[in-house]
C-alpha cells in the first residue's frame, strides 16, 4: 500500500510539474508574440529624415552635410580615372565625446544616381575627410565628400558602423 501511494505521489507531482512547465512555455511563446508583433510596430514606423545642412549625430559625431556642392576633376596621369568629374560636398564633423574620436571612412558607402556604389577617389584630394585625423573632445572641422560624377539624379551617403545607422539622400545636377 506504501508503494502504490508513493508511486501515485510521484504521479501527480510529475504530472503538476508538466503543467507548470507548460503553463511557463505558454507564458514564454505569448511573450514572444507580444515581442514579435512590437518589433513590427517599431519596424513599420517610419524612420527619421536626414537632411542636407541639418546636423545628426552618428558615432558619437554631430555631422553636417552641406548643399553647396562643386564640381572638380581627377587629375592624374597614372589613375584610370583621370579626367573624370567627381563631386565635392562639404562635411562638417563635431566630436562629442570625452575623448580624441573621428569619423572612420570605412563607416560610410556613396552610392550615385544610378543606386550603385560609388568607387573611393578621395586619396586625389588633400583636403578629404577620409584623411583629416582626430578630433579632441568637442573640436570640429569641415572638409570635403569627394565622389565621382555618374549624372544627374539622386544620390547617397550611408553611415552605418553596425550599431548605428543614417542614411541621407540628395539631388545633384550639373
Amino acid at each position: 500500500m506504501k508503494k502504490i501511494l508513493v508511486v501515485a505521489l510521484c504521479c501527480l507531482f510529475l504530472c503538476g510539474c508538466d503543467n507548470k512547465t507548460s503553463d511557463q512555455n505558454n507564458n514564454s511563446q505569448e511573450n514572444n508574440n507580444q515581442n514579435n508583433n512590437n518589433n513590427q510596430e517599431n519596424n513599420n514606423s517610419k524612420q527619421p529624415e536626414y537632411k542636407l545642412d541639418t546636423p545628426f549625430t552618428f558615432d558619437d559625431l554631430e555631422i553636417t552635410i552641406g548643399s553647396e556642392y562643386s564640381f572638380d576633376t581627377i587629375a592624374n596621369q597614372f589613375s584610370d580615372y583621370n579626367g573624370q568629374s567627381v563631386v565635392k560636398v562639404p562635411i562638417t564633423v563635431k566630436n562629442l565625446k570625452d575623448e580624441t574620436h573621428s569619423l572612420n571612412m570605412f563607416y560610410y558607402s556613396l552610392f550615385g544616381s544610378q543606386g550603385t556604389e560609388l568607387d573611393g577617389v578621395s586619396a586625389y584630394f588633400d583636403d578629404t575627410v577620409d584623411y583629416a585625423g582626430d578630433l579632441r573632445s568637442g573640436a570640429s572641422y569641415t572638409k570635403y565628400l569627394y565622389f565621382l560624377y555618374d549624372g544627374n539624379g539622386t544620390y547617397a551617403i550611408e553611415f552605418n558602423n553596425w550599431s548605428d545607422k543614417v542614411e541621407l539622400e540628395f539631388e545633384i545636377t550639373k
